[in-house]
Protein backbone atom coordinates (compact mmCIF):
# COMPACT_ATOMS: atom_id res chain seq x y z
CA UNK A 1 0.00 0.00 0.00
CA UNK A 2 1.54 3.32 -1.28
CA UNK A 3 0.68 6.61 0.37
CA UNK A 4 0.78 9.28 -2.05
CA UNK A 5 -0.57 12.20 0.57
CA UNK A 6 3.13 14.07 1.68
CA UNK A 7 3.57 14.80 5.81
CA UNK A 8 5.43 17.53 7.55
CA UNK A 9 5.60 17.87 10.85
CA UNK A 10 4.40 21.04 12.97
CA UNK A 11 7.04 22.82 14.24
CA UNK A 12 5.43 23.87 17.58
CA UNK A 13 3.24 20.57 18.58
CA UNK A 14 4.92 18.04 17.01
CA UNK A 15 2.15 16.55 14.90
CA UNK A 16 2.09 14.65 11.70
CA UNK A 17 0.14 16.59 9.85
CA UNK A 18 -1.17 17.22 5.71
CA UNK A 19 1.35 19.21 3.42
CA UNK A 20 -1.70 20.96 2.36
CA UNK A 21 -2.92 21.91 5.85
CA UNK A 22 0.23 23.38 7.20
CA UNK A 23 1.23 26.89 7.62
CA UNK A 24 4.61 28.46 7.01
CA UNK A 25 4.95 31.56 9.12
CA UNK A 26 8.27 33.13 9.80
CA UNK A 27 9.98 30.47 8.57
CA UNK A 28 8.10 27.77 11.33
CA UNK A 29 5.76 25.19 9.70
CA UNK A 30 2.44 24.63 11.75
CA UNK A 31 -0.12 23.53 11.74
CA UNK A 32 -4.09 24.82 11.88
CA UNK A 33 -4.22 24.60 15.86
CA UNK A 34 -1.23 26.39 16.29
CA UNK A 35 -1.75 28.77 14.47
CA UNK A 36 -4.54 30.12 16.17
CA UNK A 37 -3.06 29.43 19.53
CA UNK A 38 0.14 31.96 18.36
CA UNK A 39 -2.70 34.29 17.51
CA UNK A 40 -4.69 34.00 20.58
CA UNK A 41 -1.27 35.00 22.15
CA UNK A 42 -0.19 38.29 23.45
CA UNK A 43 3.28 38.59 24.81
CA UNK A 44 2.80 41.26 27.67
CA UNK A 45 6.45 43.05 27.83
CA UNK A 46 6.89 45.98 30.29
CA UNK A 47 7.11 48.54 28.84
CA UNK A 48 9.43 50.57 32.02
CA UNK A 49 11.81 47.54 31.68
CA UNK A 50 11.81 48.61 27.97
CA UNK A 51 12.57 52.25 28.03
CA UNK A 52 15.06 52.02 30.66
CA UNK A 53 16.92 49.33 29.07
CA UNK A 54 17.16 51.31 25.69
CA UNK A 55 18.98 53.81 27.36
CA UNK A 56 22.37 51.91 26.78
CA UNK A 57 22.06 51.07 23.05
CA UNK A 58 21.45 47.73 22.61
CA UNK A 59 20.38 46.04 26.04
CA UNK A 60 17.18 47.19 25.19
CA UNK A 61 17.15 44.80 21.95
CA UNK A 62 18.41 42.34 24.63
CA UNK A 63 15.69 42.95 26.81
CA UNK A 64 13.14 42.12 24.47
CA UNK A 65 15.48 38.74 23.26
CA UNK A 66 16.56 39.68 20.34
CA UNK A 67 20.26 39.48 21.39
CA UNK A 68 22.21 39.25 17.93
CA UNK A 69 21.08 42.75 16.79
CA UNK A 70 21.49 44.33 20.53
CA UNK A 71 24.76 42.86 20.79
CA UNK A 72 25.65 44.53 17.42
CA UNK A 73 24.25 47.56 18.17
CA UNK A 74 25.82 47.81 21.59
CA UNK A 75 29.89 46.30 20.19
CA UNK A 76 29.34 49.12 17.20
CA UNK A 77 28.58 52.05 19.62
CA UNK A 78 31.42 51.14 21.50
CA UNK A 79 33.44 50.28 18.68
CA UNK A 80 32.63 53.88 17.68
CA UNK A 81 33.46 55.30 21.02
CA UNK A 82 36.98 53.70 21.03
CA UNK A 83 37.42 55.02 17.51
CA UNK A 84 36.73 58.79 18.82
CA UNK A 85 39.16 58.29 21.27
CA UNK A 86 42.09 57.19 19.65
CA UNK A 87 41.44 59.44 16.97
CA UNK A 88 41.84 62.47 19.37
CA UNK A 89 45.53 60.54 20.77
CA UNK A 90 46.36 60.42 16.88
CA UNK A 91 45.17 63.80 16.46
CA UNK A 92 47.99 64.60 19.50
CA UNK A 93 51.20 62.65 18.70
CA UNK A 94 50.88 63.32 15.38
CA UNK A 95 49.90 66.72 15.35
CA UNK A 96 51.70 68.76 12.29
CA UNK A 97 52.15 65.37 10.13
CA UNK A 98 49.18 66.50 7.67
CA UNK A 99 48.10 63.23 6.59
CA UNK A 100 47.26 61.83 10.08
CA UNK A 101 45.61 65.21 11.25
CA UNK A 102 43.18 65.04 8.43
CA UNK A 103 42.08 61.35 8.98
CA UNK A 104 42.06 62.25 12.95
CA UNK A 105 39.49 65.53 12.80
CA UNK A 106 37.67 63.73 9.89
CA UNK A 107 37.09 60.62 12.51
CA UNK A 108 36.72 63.47 15.43
CA UNK A 109 33.71 64.74 13.51
CA UNK A 110 32.32 61.83 12.02
CA UNK A 111 32.09 59.08 15.12
CA UNK A 112 30.36 61.36 17.21
CA UNK A 113 27.61 61.77 14.50
CA UNK A 114 27.14 58.24 14.30
CA UNK A 115 27.58 57.52 17.68
CA UNK A 116 24.27 59.94 17.88
CA UNK A 117 22.93 57.71 14.75
CA UNK A 118 22.82 54.45 16.59
CA UNK A 119 22.05 55.58 20.27
CA UNK A 120 18.69 57.13 18.52
CA UNK A 121 17.99 54.27 16.23
CA UNK A 122 18.22 52.04 18.87
CA UNK A 123 16.28 53.62 21.62
CA UNK A 124 13.48 54.29 19.10
CA UNK A 125 13.53 50.73 17.49
CA UNK A 126 13.73 48.95 20.97
CA UNK A 127 10.56 50.86 21.90
CA UNK A 128 8.78 50.78 18.25
CA UNK A 129 9.86 46.44 18.35
CA UNK A 130 8.28 45.97 21.79
CA UNK A 131 4.75 46.53 20.40
CA UNK A 132 5.70 44.49 16.94
CA UNK A 133 7.12 41.32 19.38
CA UNK A 134 3.43 41.95 22.01
CA UNK A 135 1.55 41.48 18.94
CA UNK A 136 3.11 38.85 17.58
CA UNK A 137 4.12 41.07 14.41
CA UNK A 138 7.74 41.61 14.33
CA UNK A 139 9.73 40.65 11.26
CA UNK A 140 13.25 41.16 10.76
CA UNK A 141 14.23 43.76 9.20
CA UNK A 142 17.96 44.87 7.38
CA UNK A 143 19.51 45.42 10.81
CA UNK A 144 18.59 42.25 11.95
CA UNK A 145 20.01 40.70 8.92
CA UNK A 146 22.99 42.05 8.99
CA UNK A 147 23.83 41.07 12.72
CA UNK A 148 22.93 37.99 11.85
CA UNK A 149 25.44 38.05 9.21
CA UNK A 150 28.36 39.61 11.43
CA UNK A 151 27.86 37.11 14.09
CA UNK A 152 27.79 34.29 11.39
CA UNK A 153 24.52 32.92 12.69
CA UNK A 154 23.58 29.37 10.50
CA UNK A 155 19.96 28.55 10.79
CA UNK A 156 19.62 25.03 12.33
CA UNK A 157 17.22 22.31 10.97
CA UNK A 158 15.57 20.54 13.42
CA UNK A 159 12.88 18.37 11.17
CA UNK A 160 15.11 16.87 8.52
CA UNK A 161 13.39 14.77 5.95
CA UNK A 162 14.82 11.13 7.50
CA UNK A 163 12.70 12.40 10.60
CA UNK A 164 9.47 12.07 8.85
CA UNK A 165 10.54 9.56 7.32
CA UNK A 166 11.15 7.10 10.37
CA UNK A 167 7.47 8.33 11.79
CA UNK A 168 5.61 7.42 8.24
CA UNK A 169 7.52 3.73 8.55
Amino acid sequence: MTNDTDYKICSMCGSLVDSNSIFNIKGEELCKSCVEKKLEQKNNISTIGTFMCSLIPGVGHIFLGIKEKGLFLLSSFLINILLFISSMGIYEIFWGFQPFEIISVLLIILTPILDIAIYLYSFFDANITRKYIENNMYIEGYVDKLAHKVFNRKNKKYLQEKVIDKRLQ
